[in-house]
């Protein structure tokens, strides 16, 4: 079986980066970057990657799909999903190649593997605290969706998923296309025998006990603007519906009054709102008036 890596770019930490290069070539696998920044860093890699560069930054669903483009092409049977502020080893990129196939020879309606996510800022276990994965056989978990970072799609399943909805730019991204994939028969397989080691958000802030993902300002826009977009359809989970829209307000308290740059928070999500409210999709357009 062919194993290939499509890491998104977008204004990377060189030392990360080359590093995660390193790995997945000594562990065989095939490298593919699809780089978002305004500059090009194909100089610093080595000729044998393939190298797409979109320096308008055309989102990372679009990424996603380009990169699944060229993997096709190239005939390899597995691609792995990866943001750029994953750590990755030998060890851990043998244990998914193995593991990703015995998943997919144990459930035959596999879209996708994913492996158990580590915080960085804790270095704990990320867990679903409502729809928790149901247990599997030999370590494996039946999830509802699992975060792009680490996500194995056997490339053949993408007839009948579909590519990643580009419309939605960047957040929601992964987990509409595990939705999509459940809708379509197919399930999501979790593992609880890897582990990824993965930076979620820029940073985390404690308010009156609760700690609270931090993000730049613009994806308060994607955030607040794709809930609304999601929540209109049929196959979104529920629960994900009704735990996002009320935390709405919640989240505006703390990102336009207790955070940094409260001015440029409330913007971002009133835009988001506007746009939510009105359907419109792509990215964010800033002279564009309701």
């Amino acid at each position: 079986m062919k194993f290939v890596a499509i890491i998104i770019l977008y204004h990377p930490e060189q030392d990360v980066l080359l590093g995660n290069i390193a790995h997945l070539q000594d562990a065989g696998w095939g490298v593919i970057i699809i780089d978002n920044s305004p500059q090009s860093c194909q100089g610093k890699l080595s000729s044998v990657i393939e190298y797409r560069h979109f320096p308008t930054n055309i989102g990372i669903a679009a990424a996603q799909n380009r990169g699944l483009e060229v993997a096709v092409s190239l005939q390899y049977d597995y691609a792995m999903l990866l943001d750029q502020d994953s750590r990755l080893s030998v060890a851990f990129l043998n244990a998914v190649s193995a593991r990703s196939v015995t998943a997919h020879q144990l459930f035959p309606d596999m879209a996708a593997y994913g492996p158990t996510i580590i915080s960085e800022f804790n270095n704990k276990a990320v867990k679903a605290r409502i729809q928790r994965p149901e247990s599997c056989d030999n370590g494996f978990m039946a999830c509802r969706q699992i975060i792009a970072s680490g996500k194995v799609i056997p490339l053949s399943v993408l007839q009948i998923t579909g590519d990643m909805e580009e419309a939605l730019f960047i957040d929601g991204v992964d987990h509409e296309w595990c939705w999509r994939a459940a809708q379509r028969g197919l399930r999501i397989i979790g593992d609880t025998q890897t582990h990824l080691l993965h930076r979620q958000g820029e940073d985390r802030k404690k308010i009156l006990g609760i700690t609270f993902k931090v993000g730049s300002p613009i994806r308060l826009y994607y955030q607040y603007r794709n809930i609304l977009l999601l929540s209109r359809r049929g196959y979104v989970p529920r629960y994900w519906k009704l735990r996002n829209c009320l935390a709405l307000p919640l989240r505006w308290i703390i990102n336009g009054w207790c955070l940094d740059n409260k001015a440029l928070r409330r913007k971002y999500m009133h835009k988001g709102l506007l746009d939510g409210i009105n359907e419109r999709a792509g990215p964010y357009q800033p002279g564009k008036q309701v």
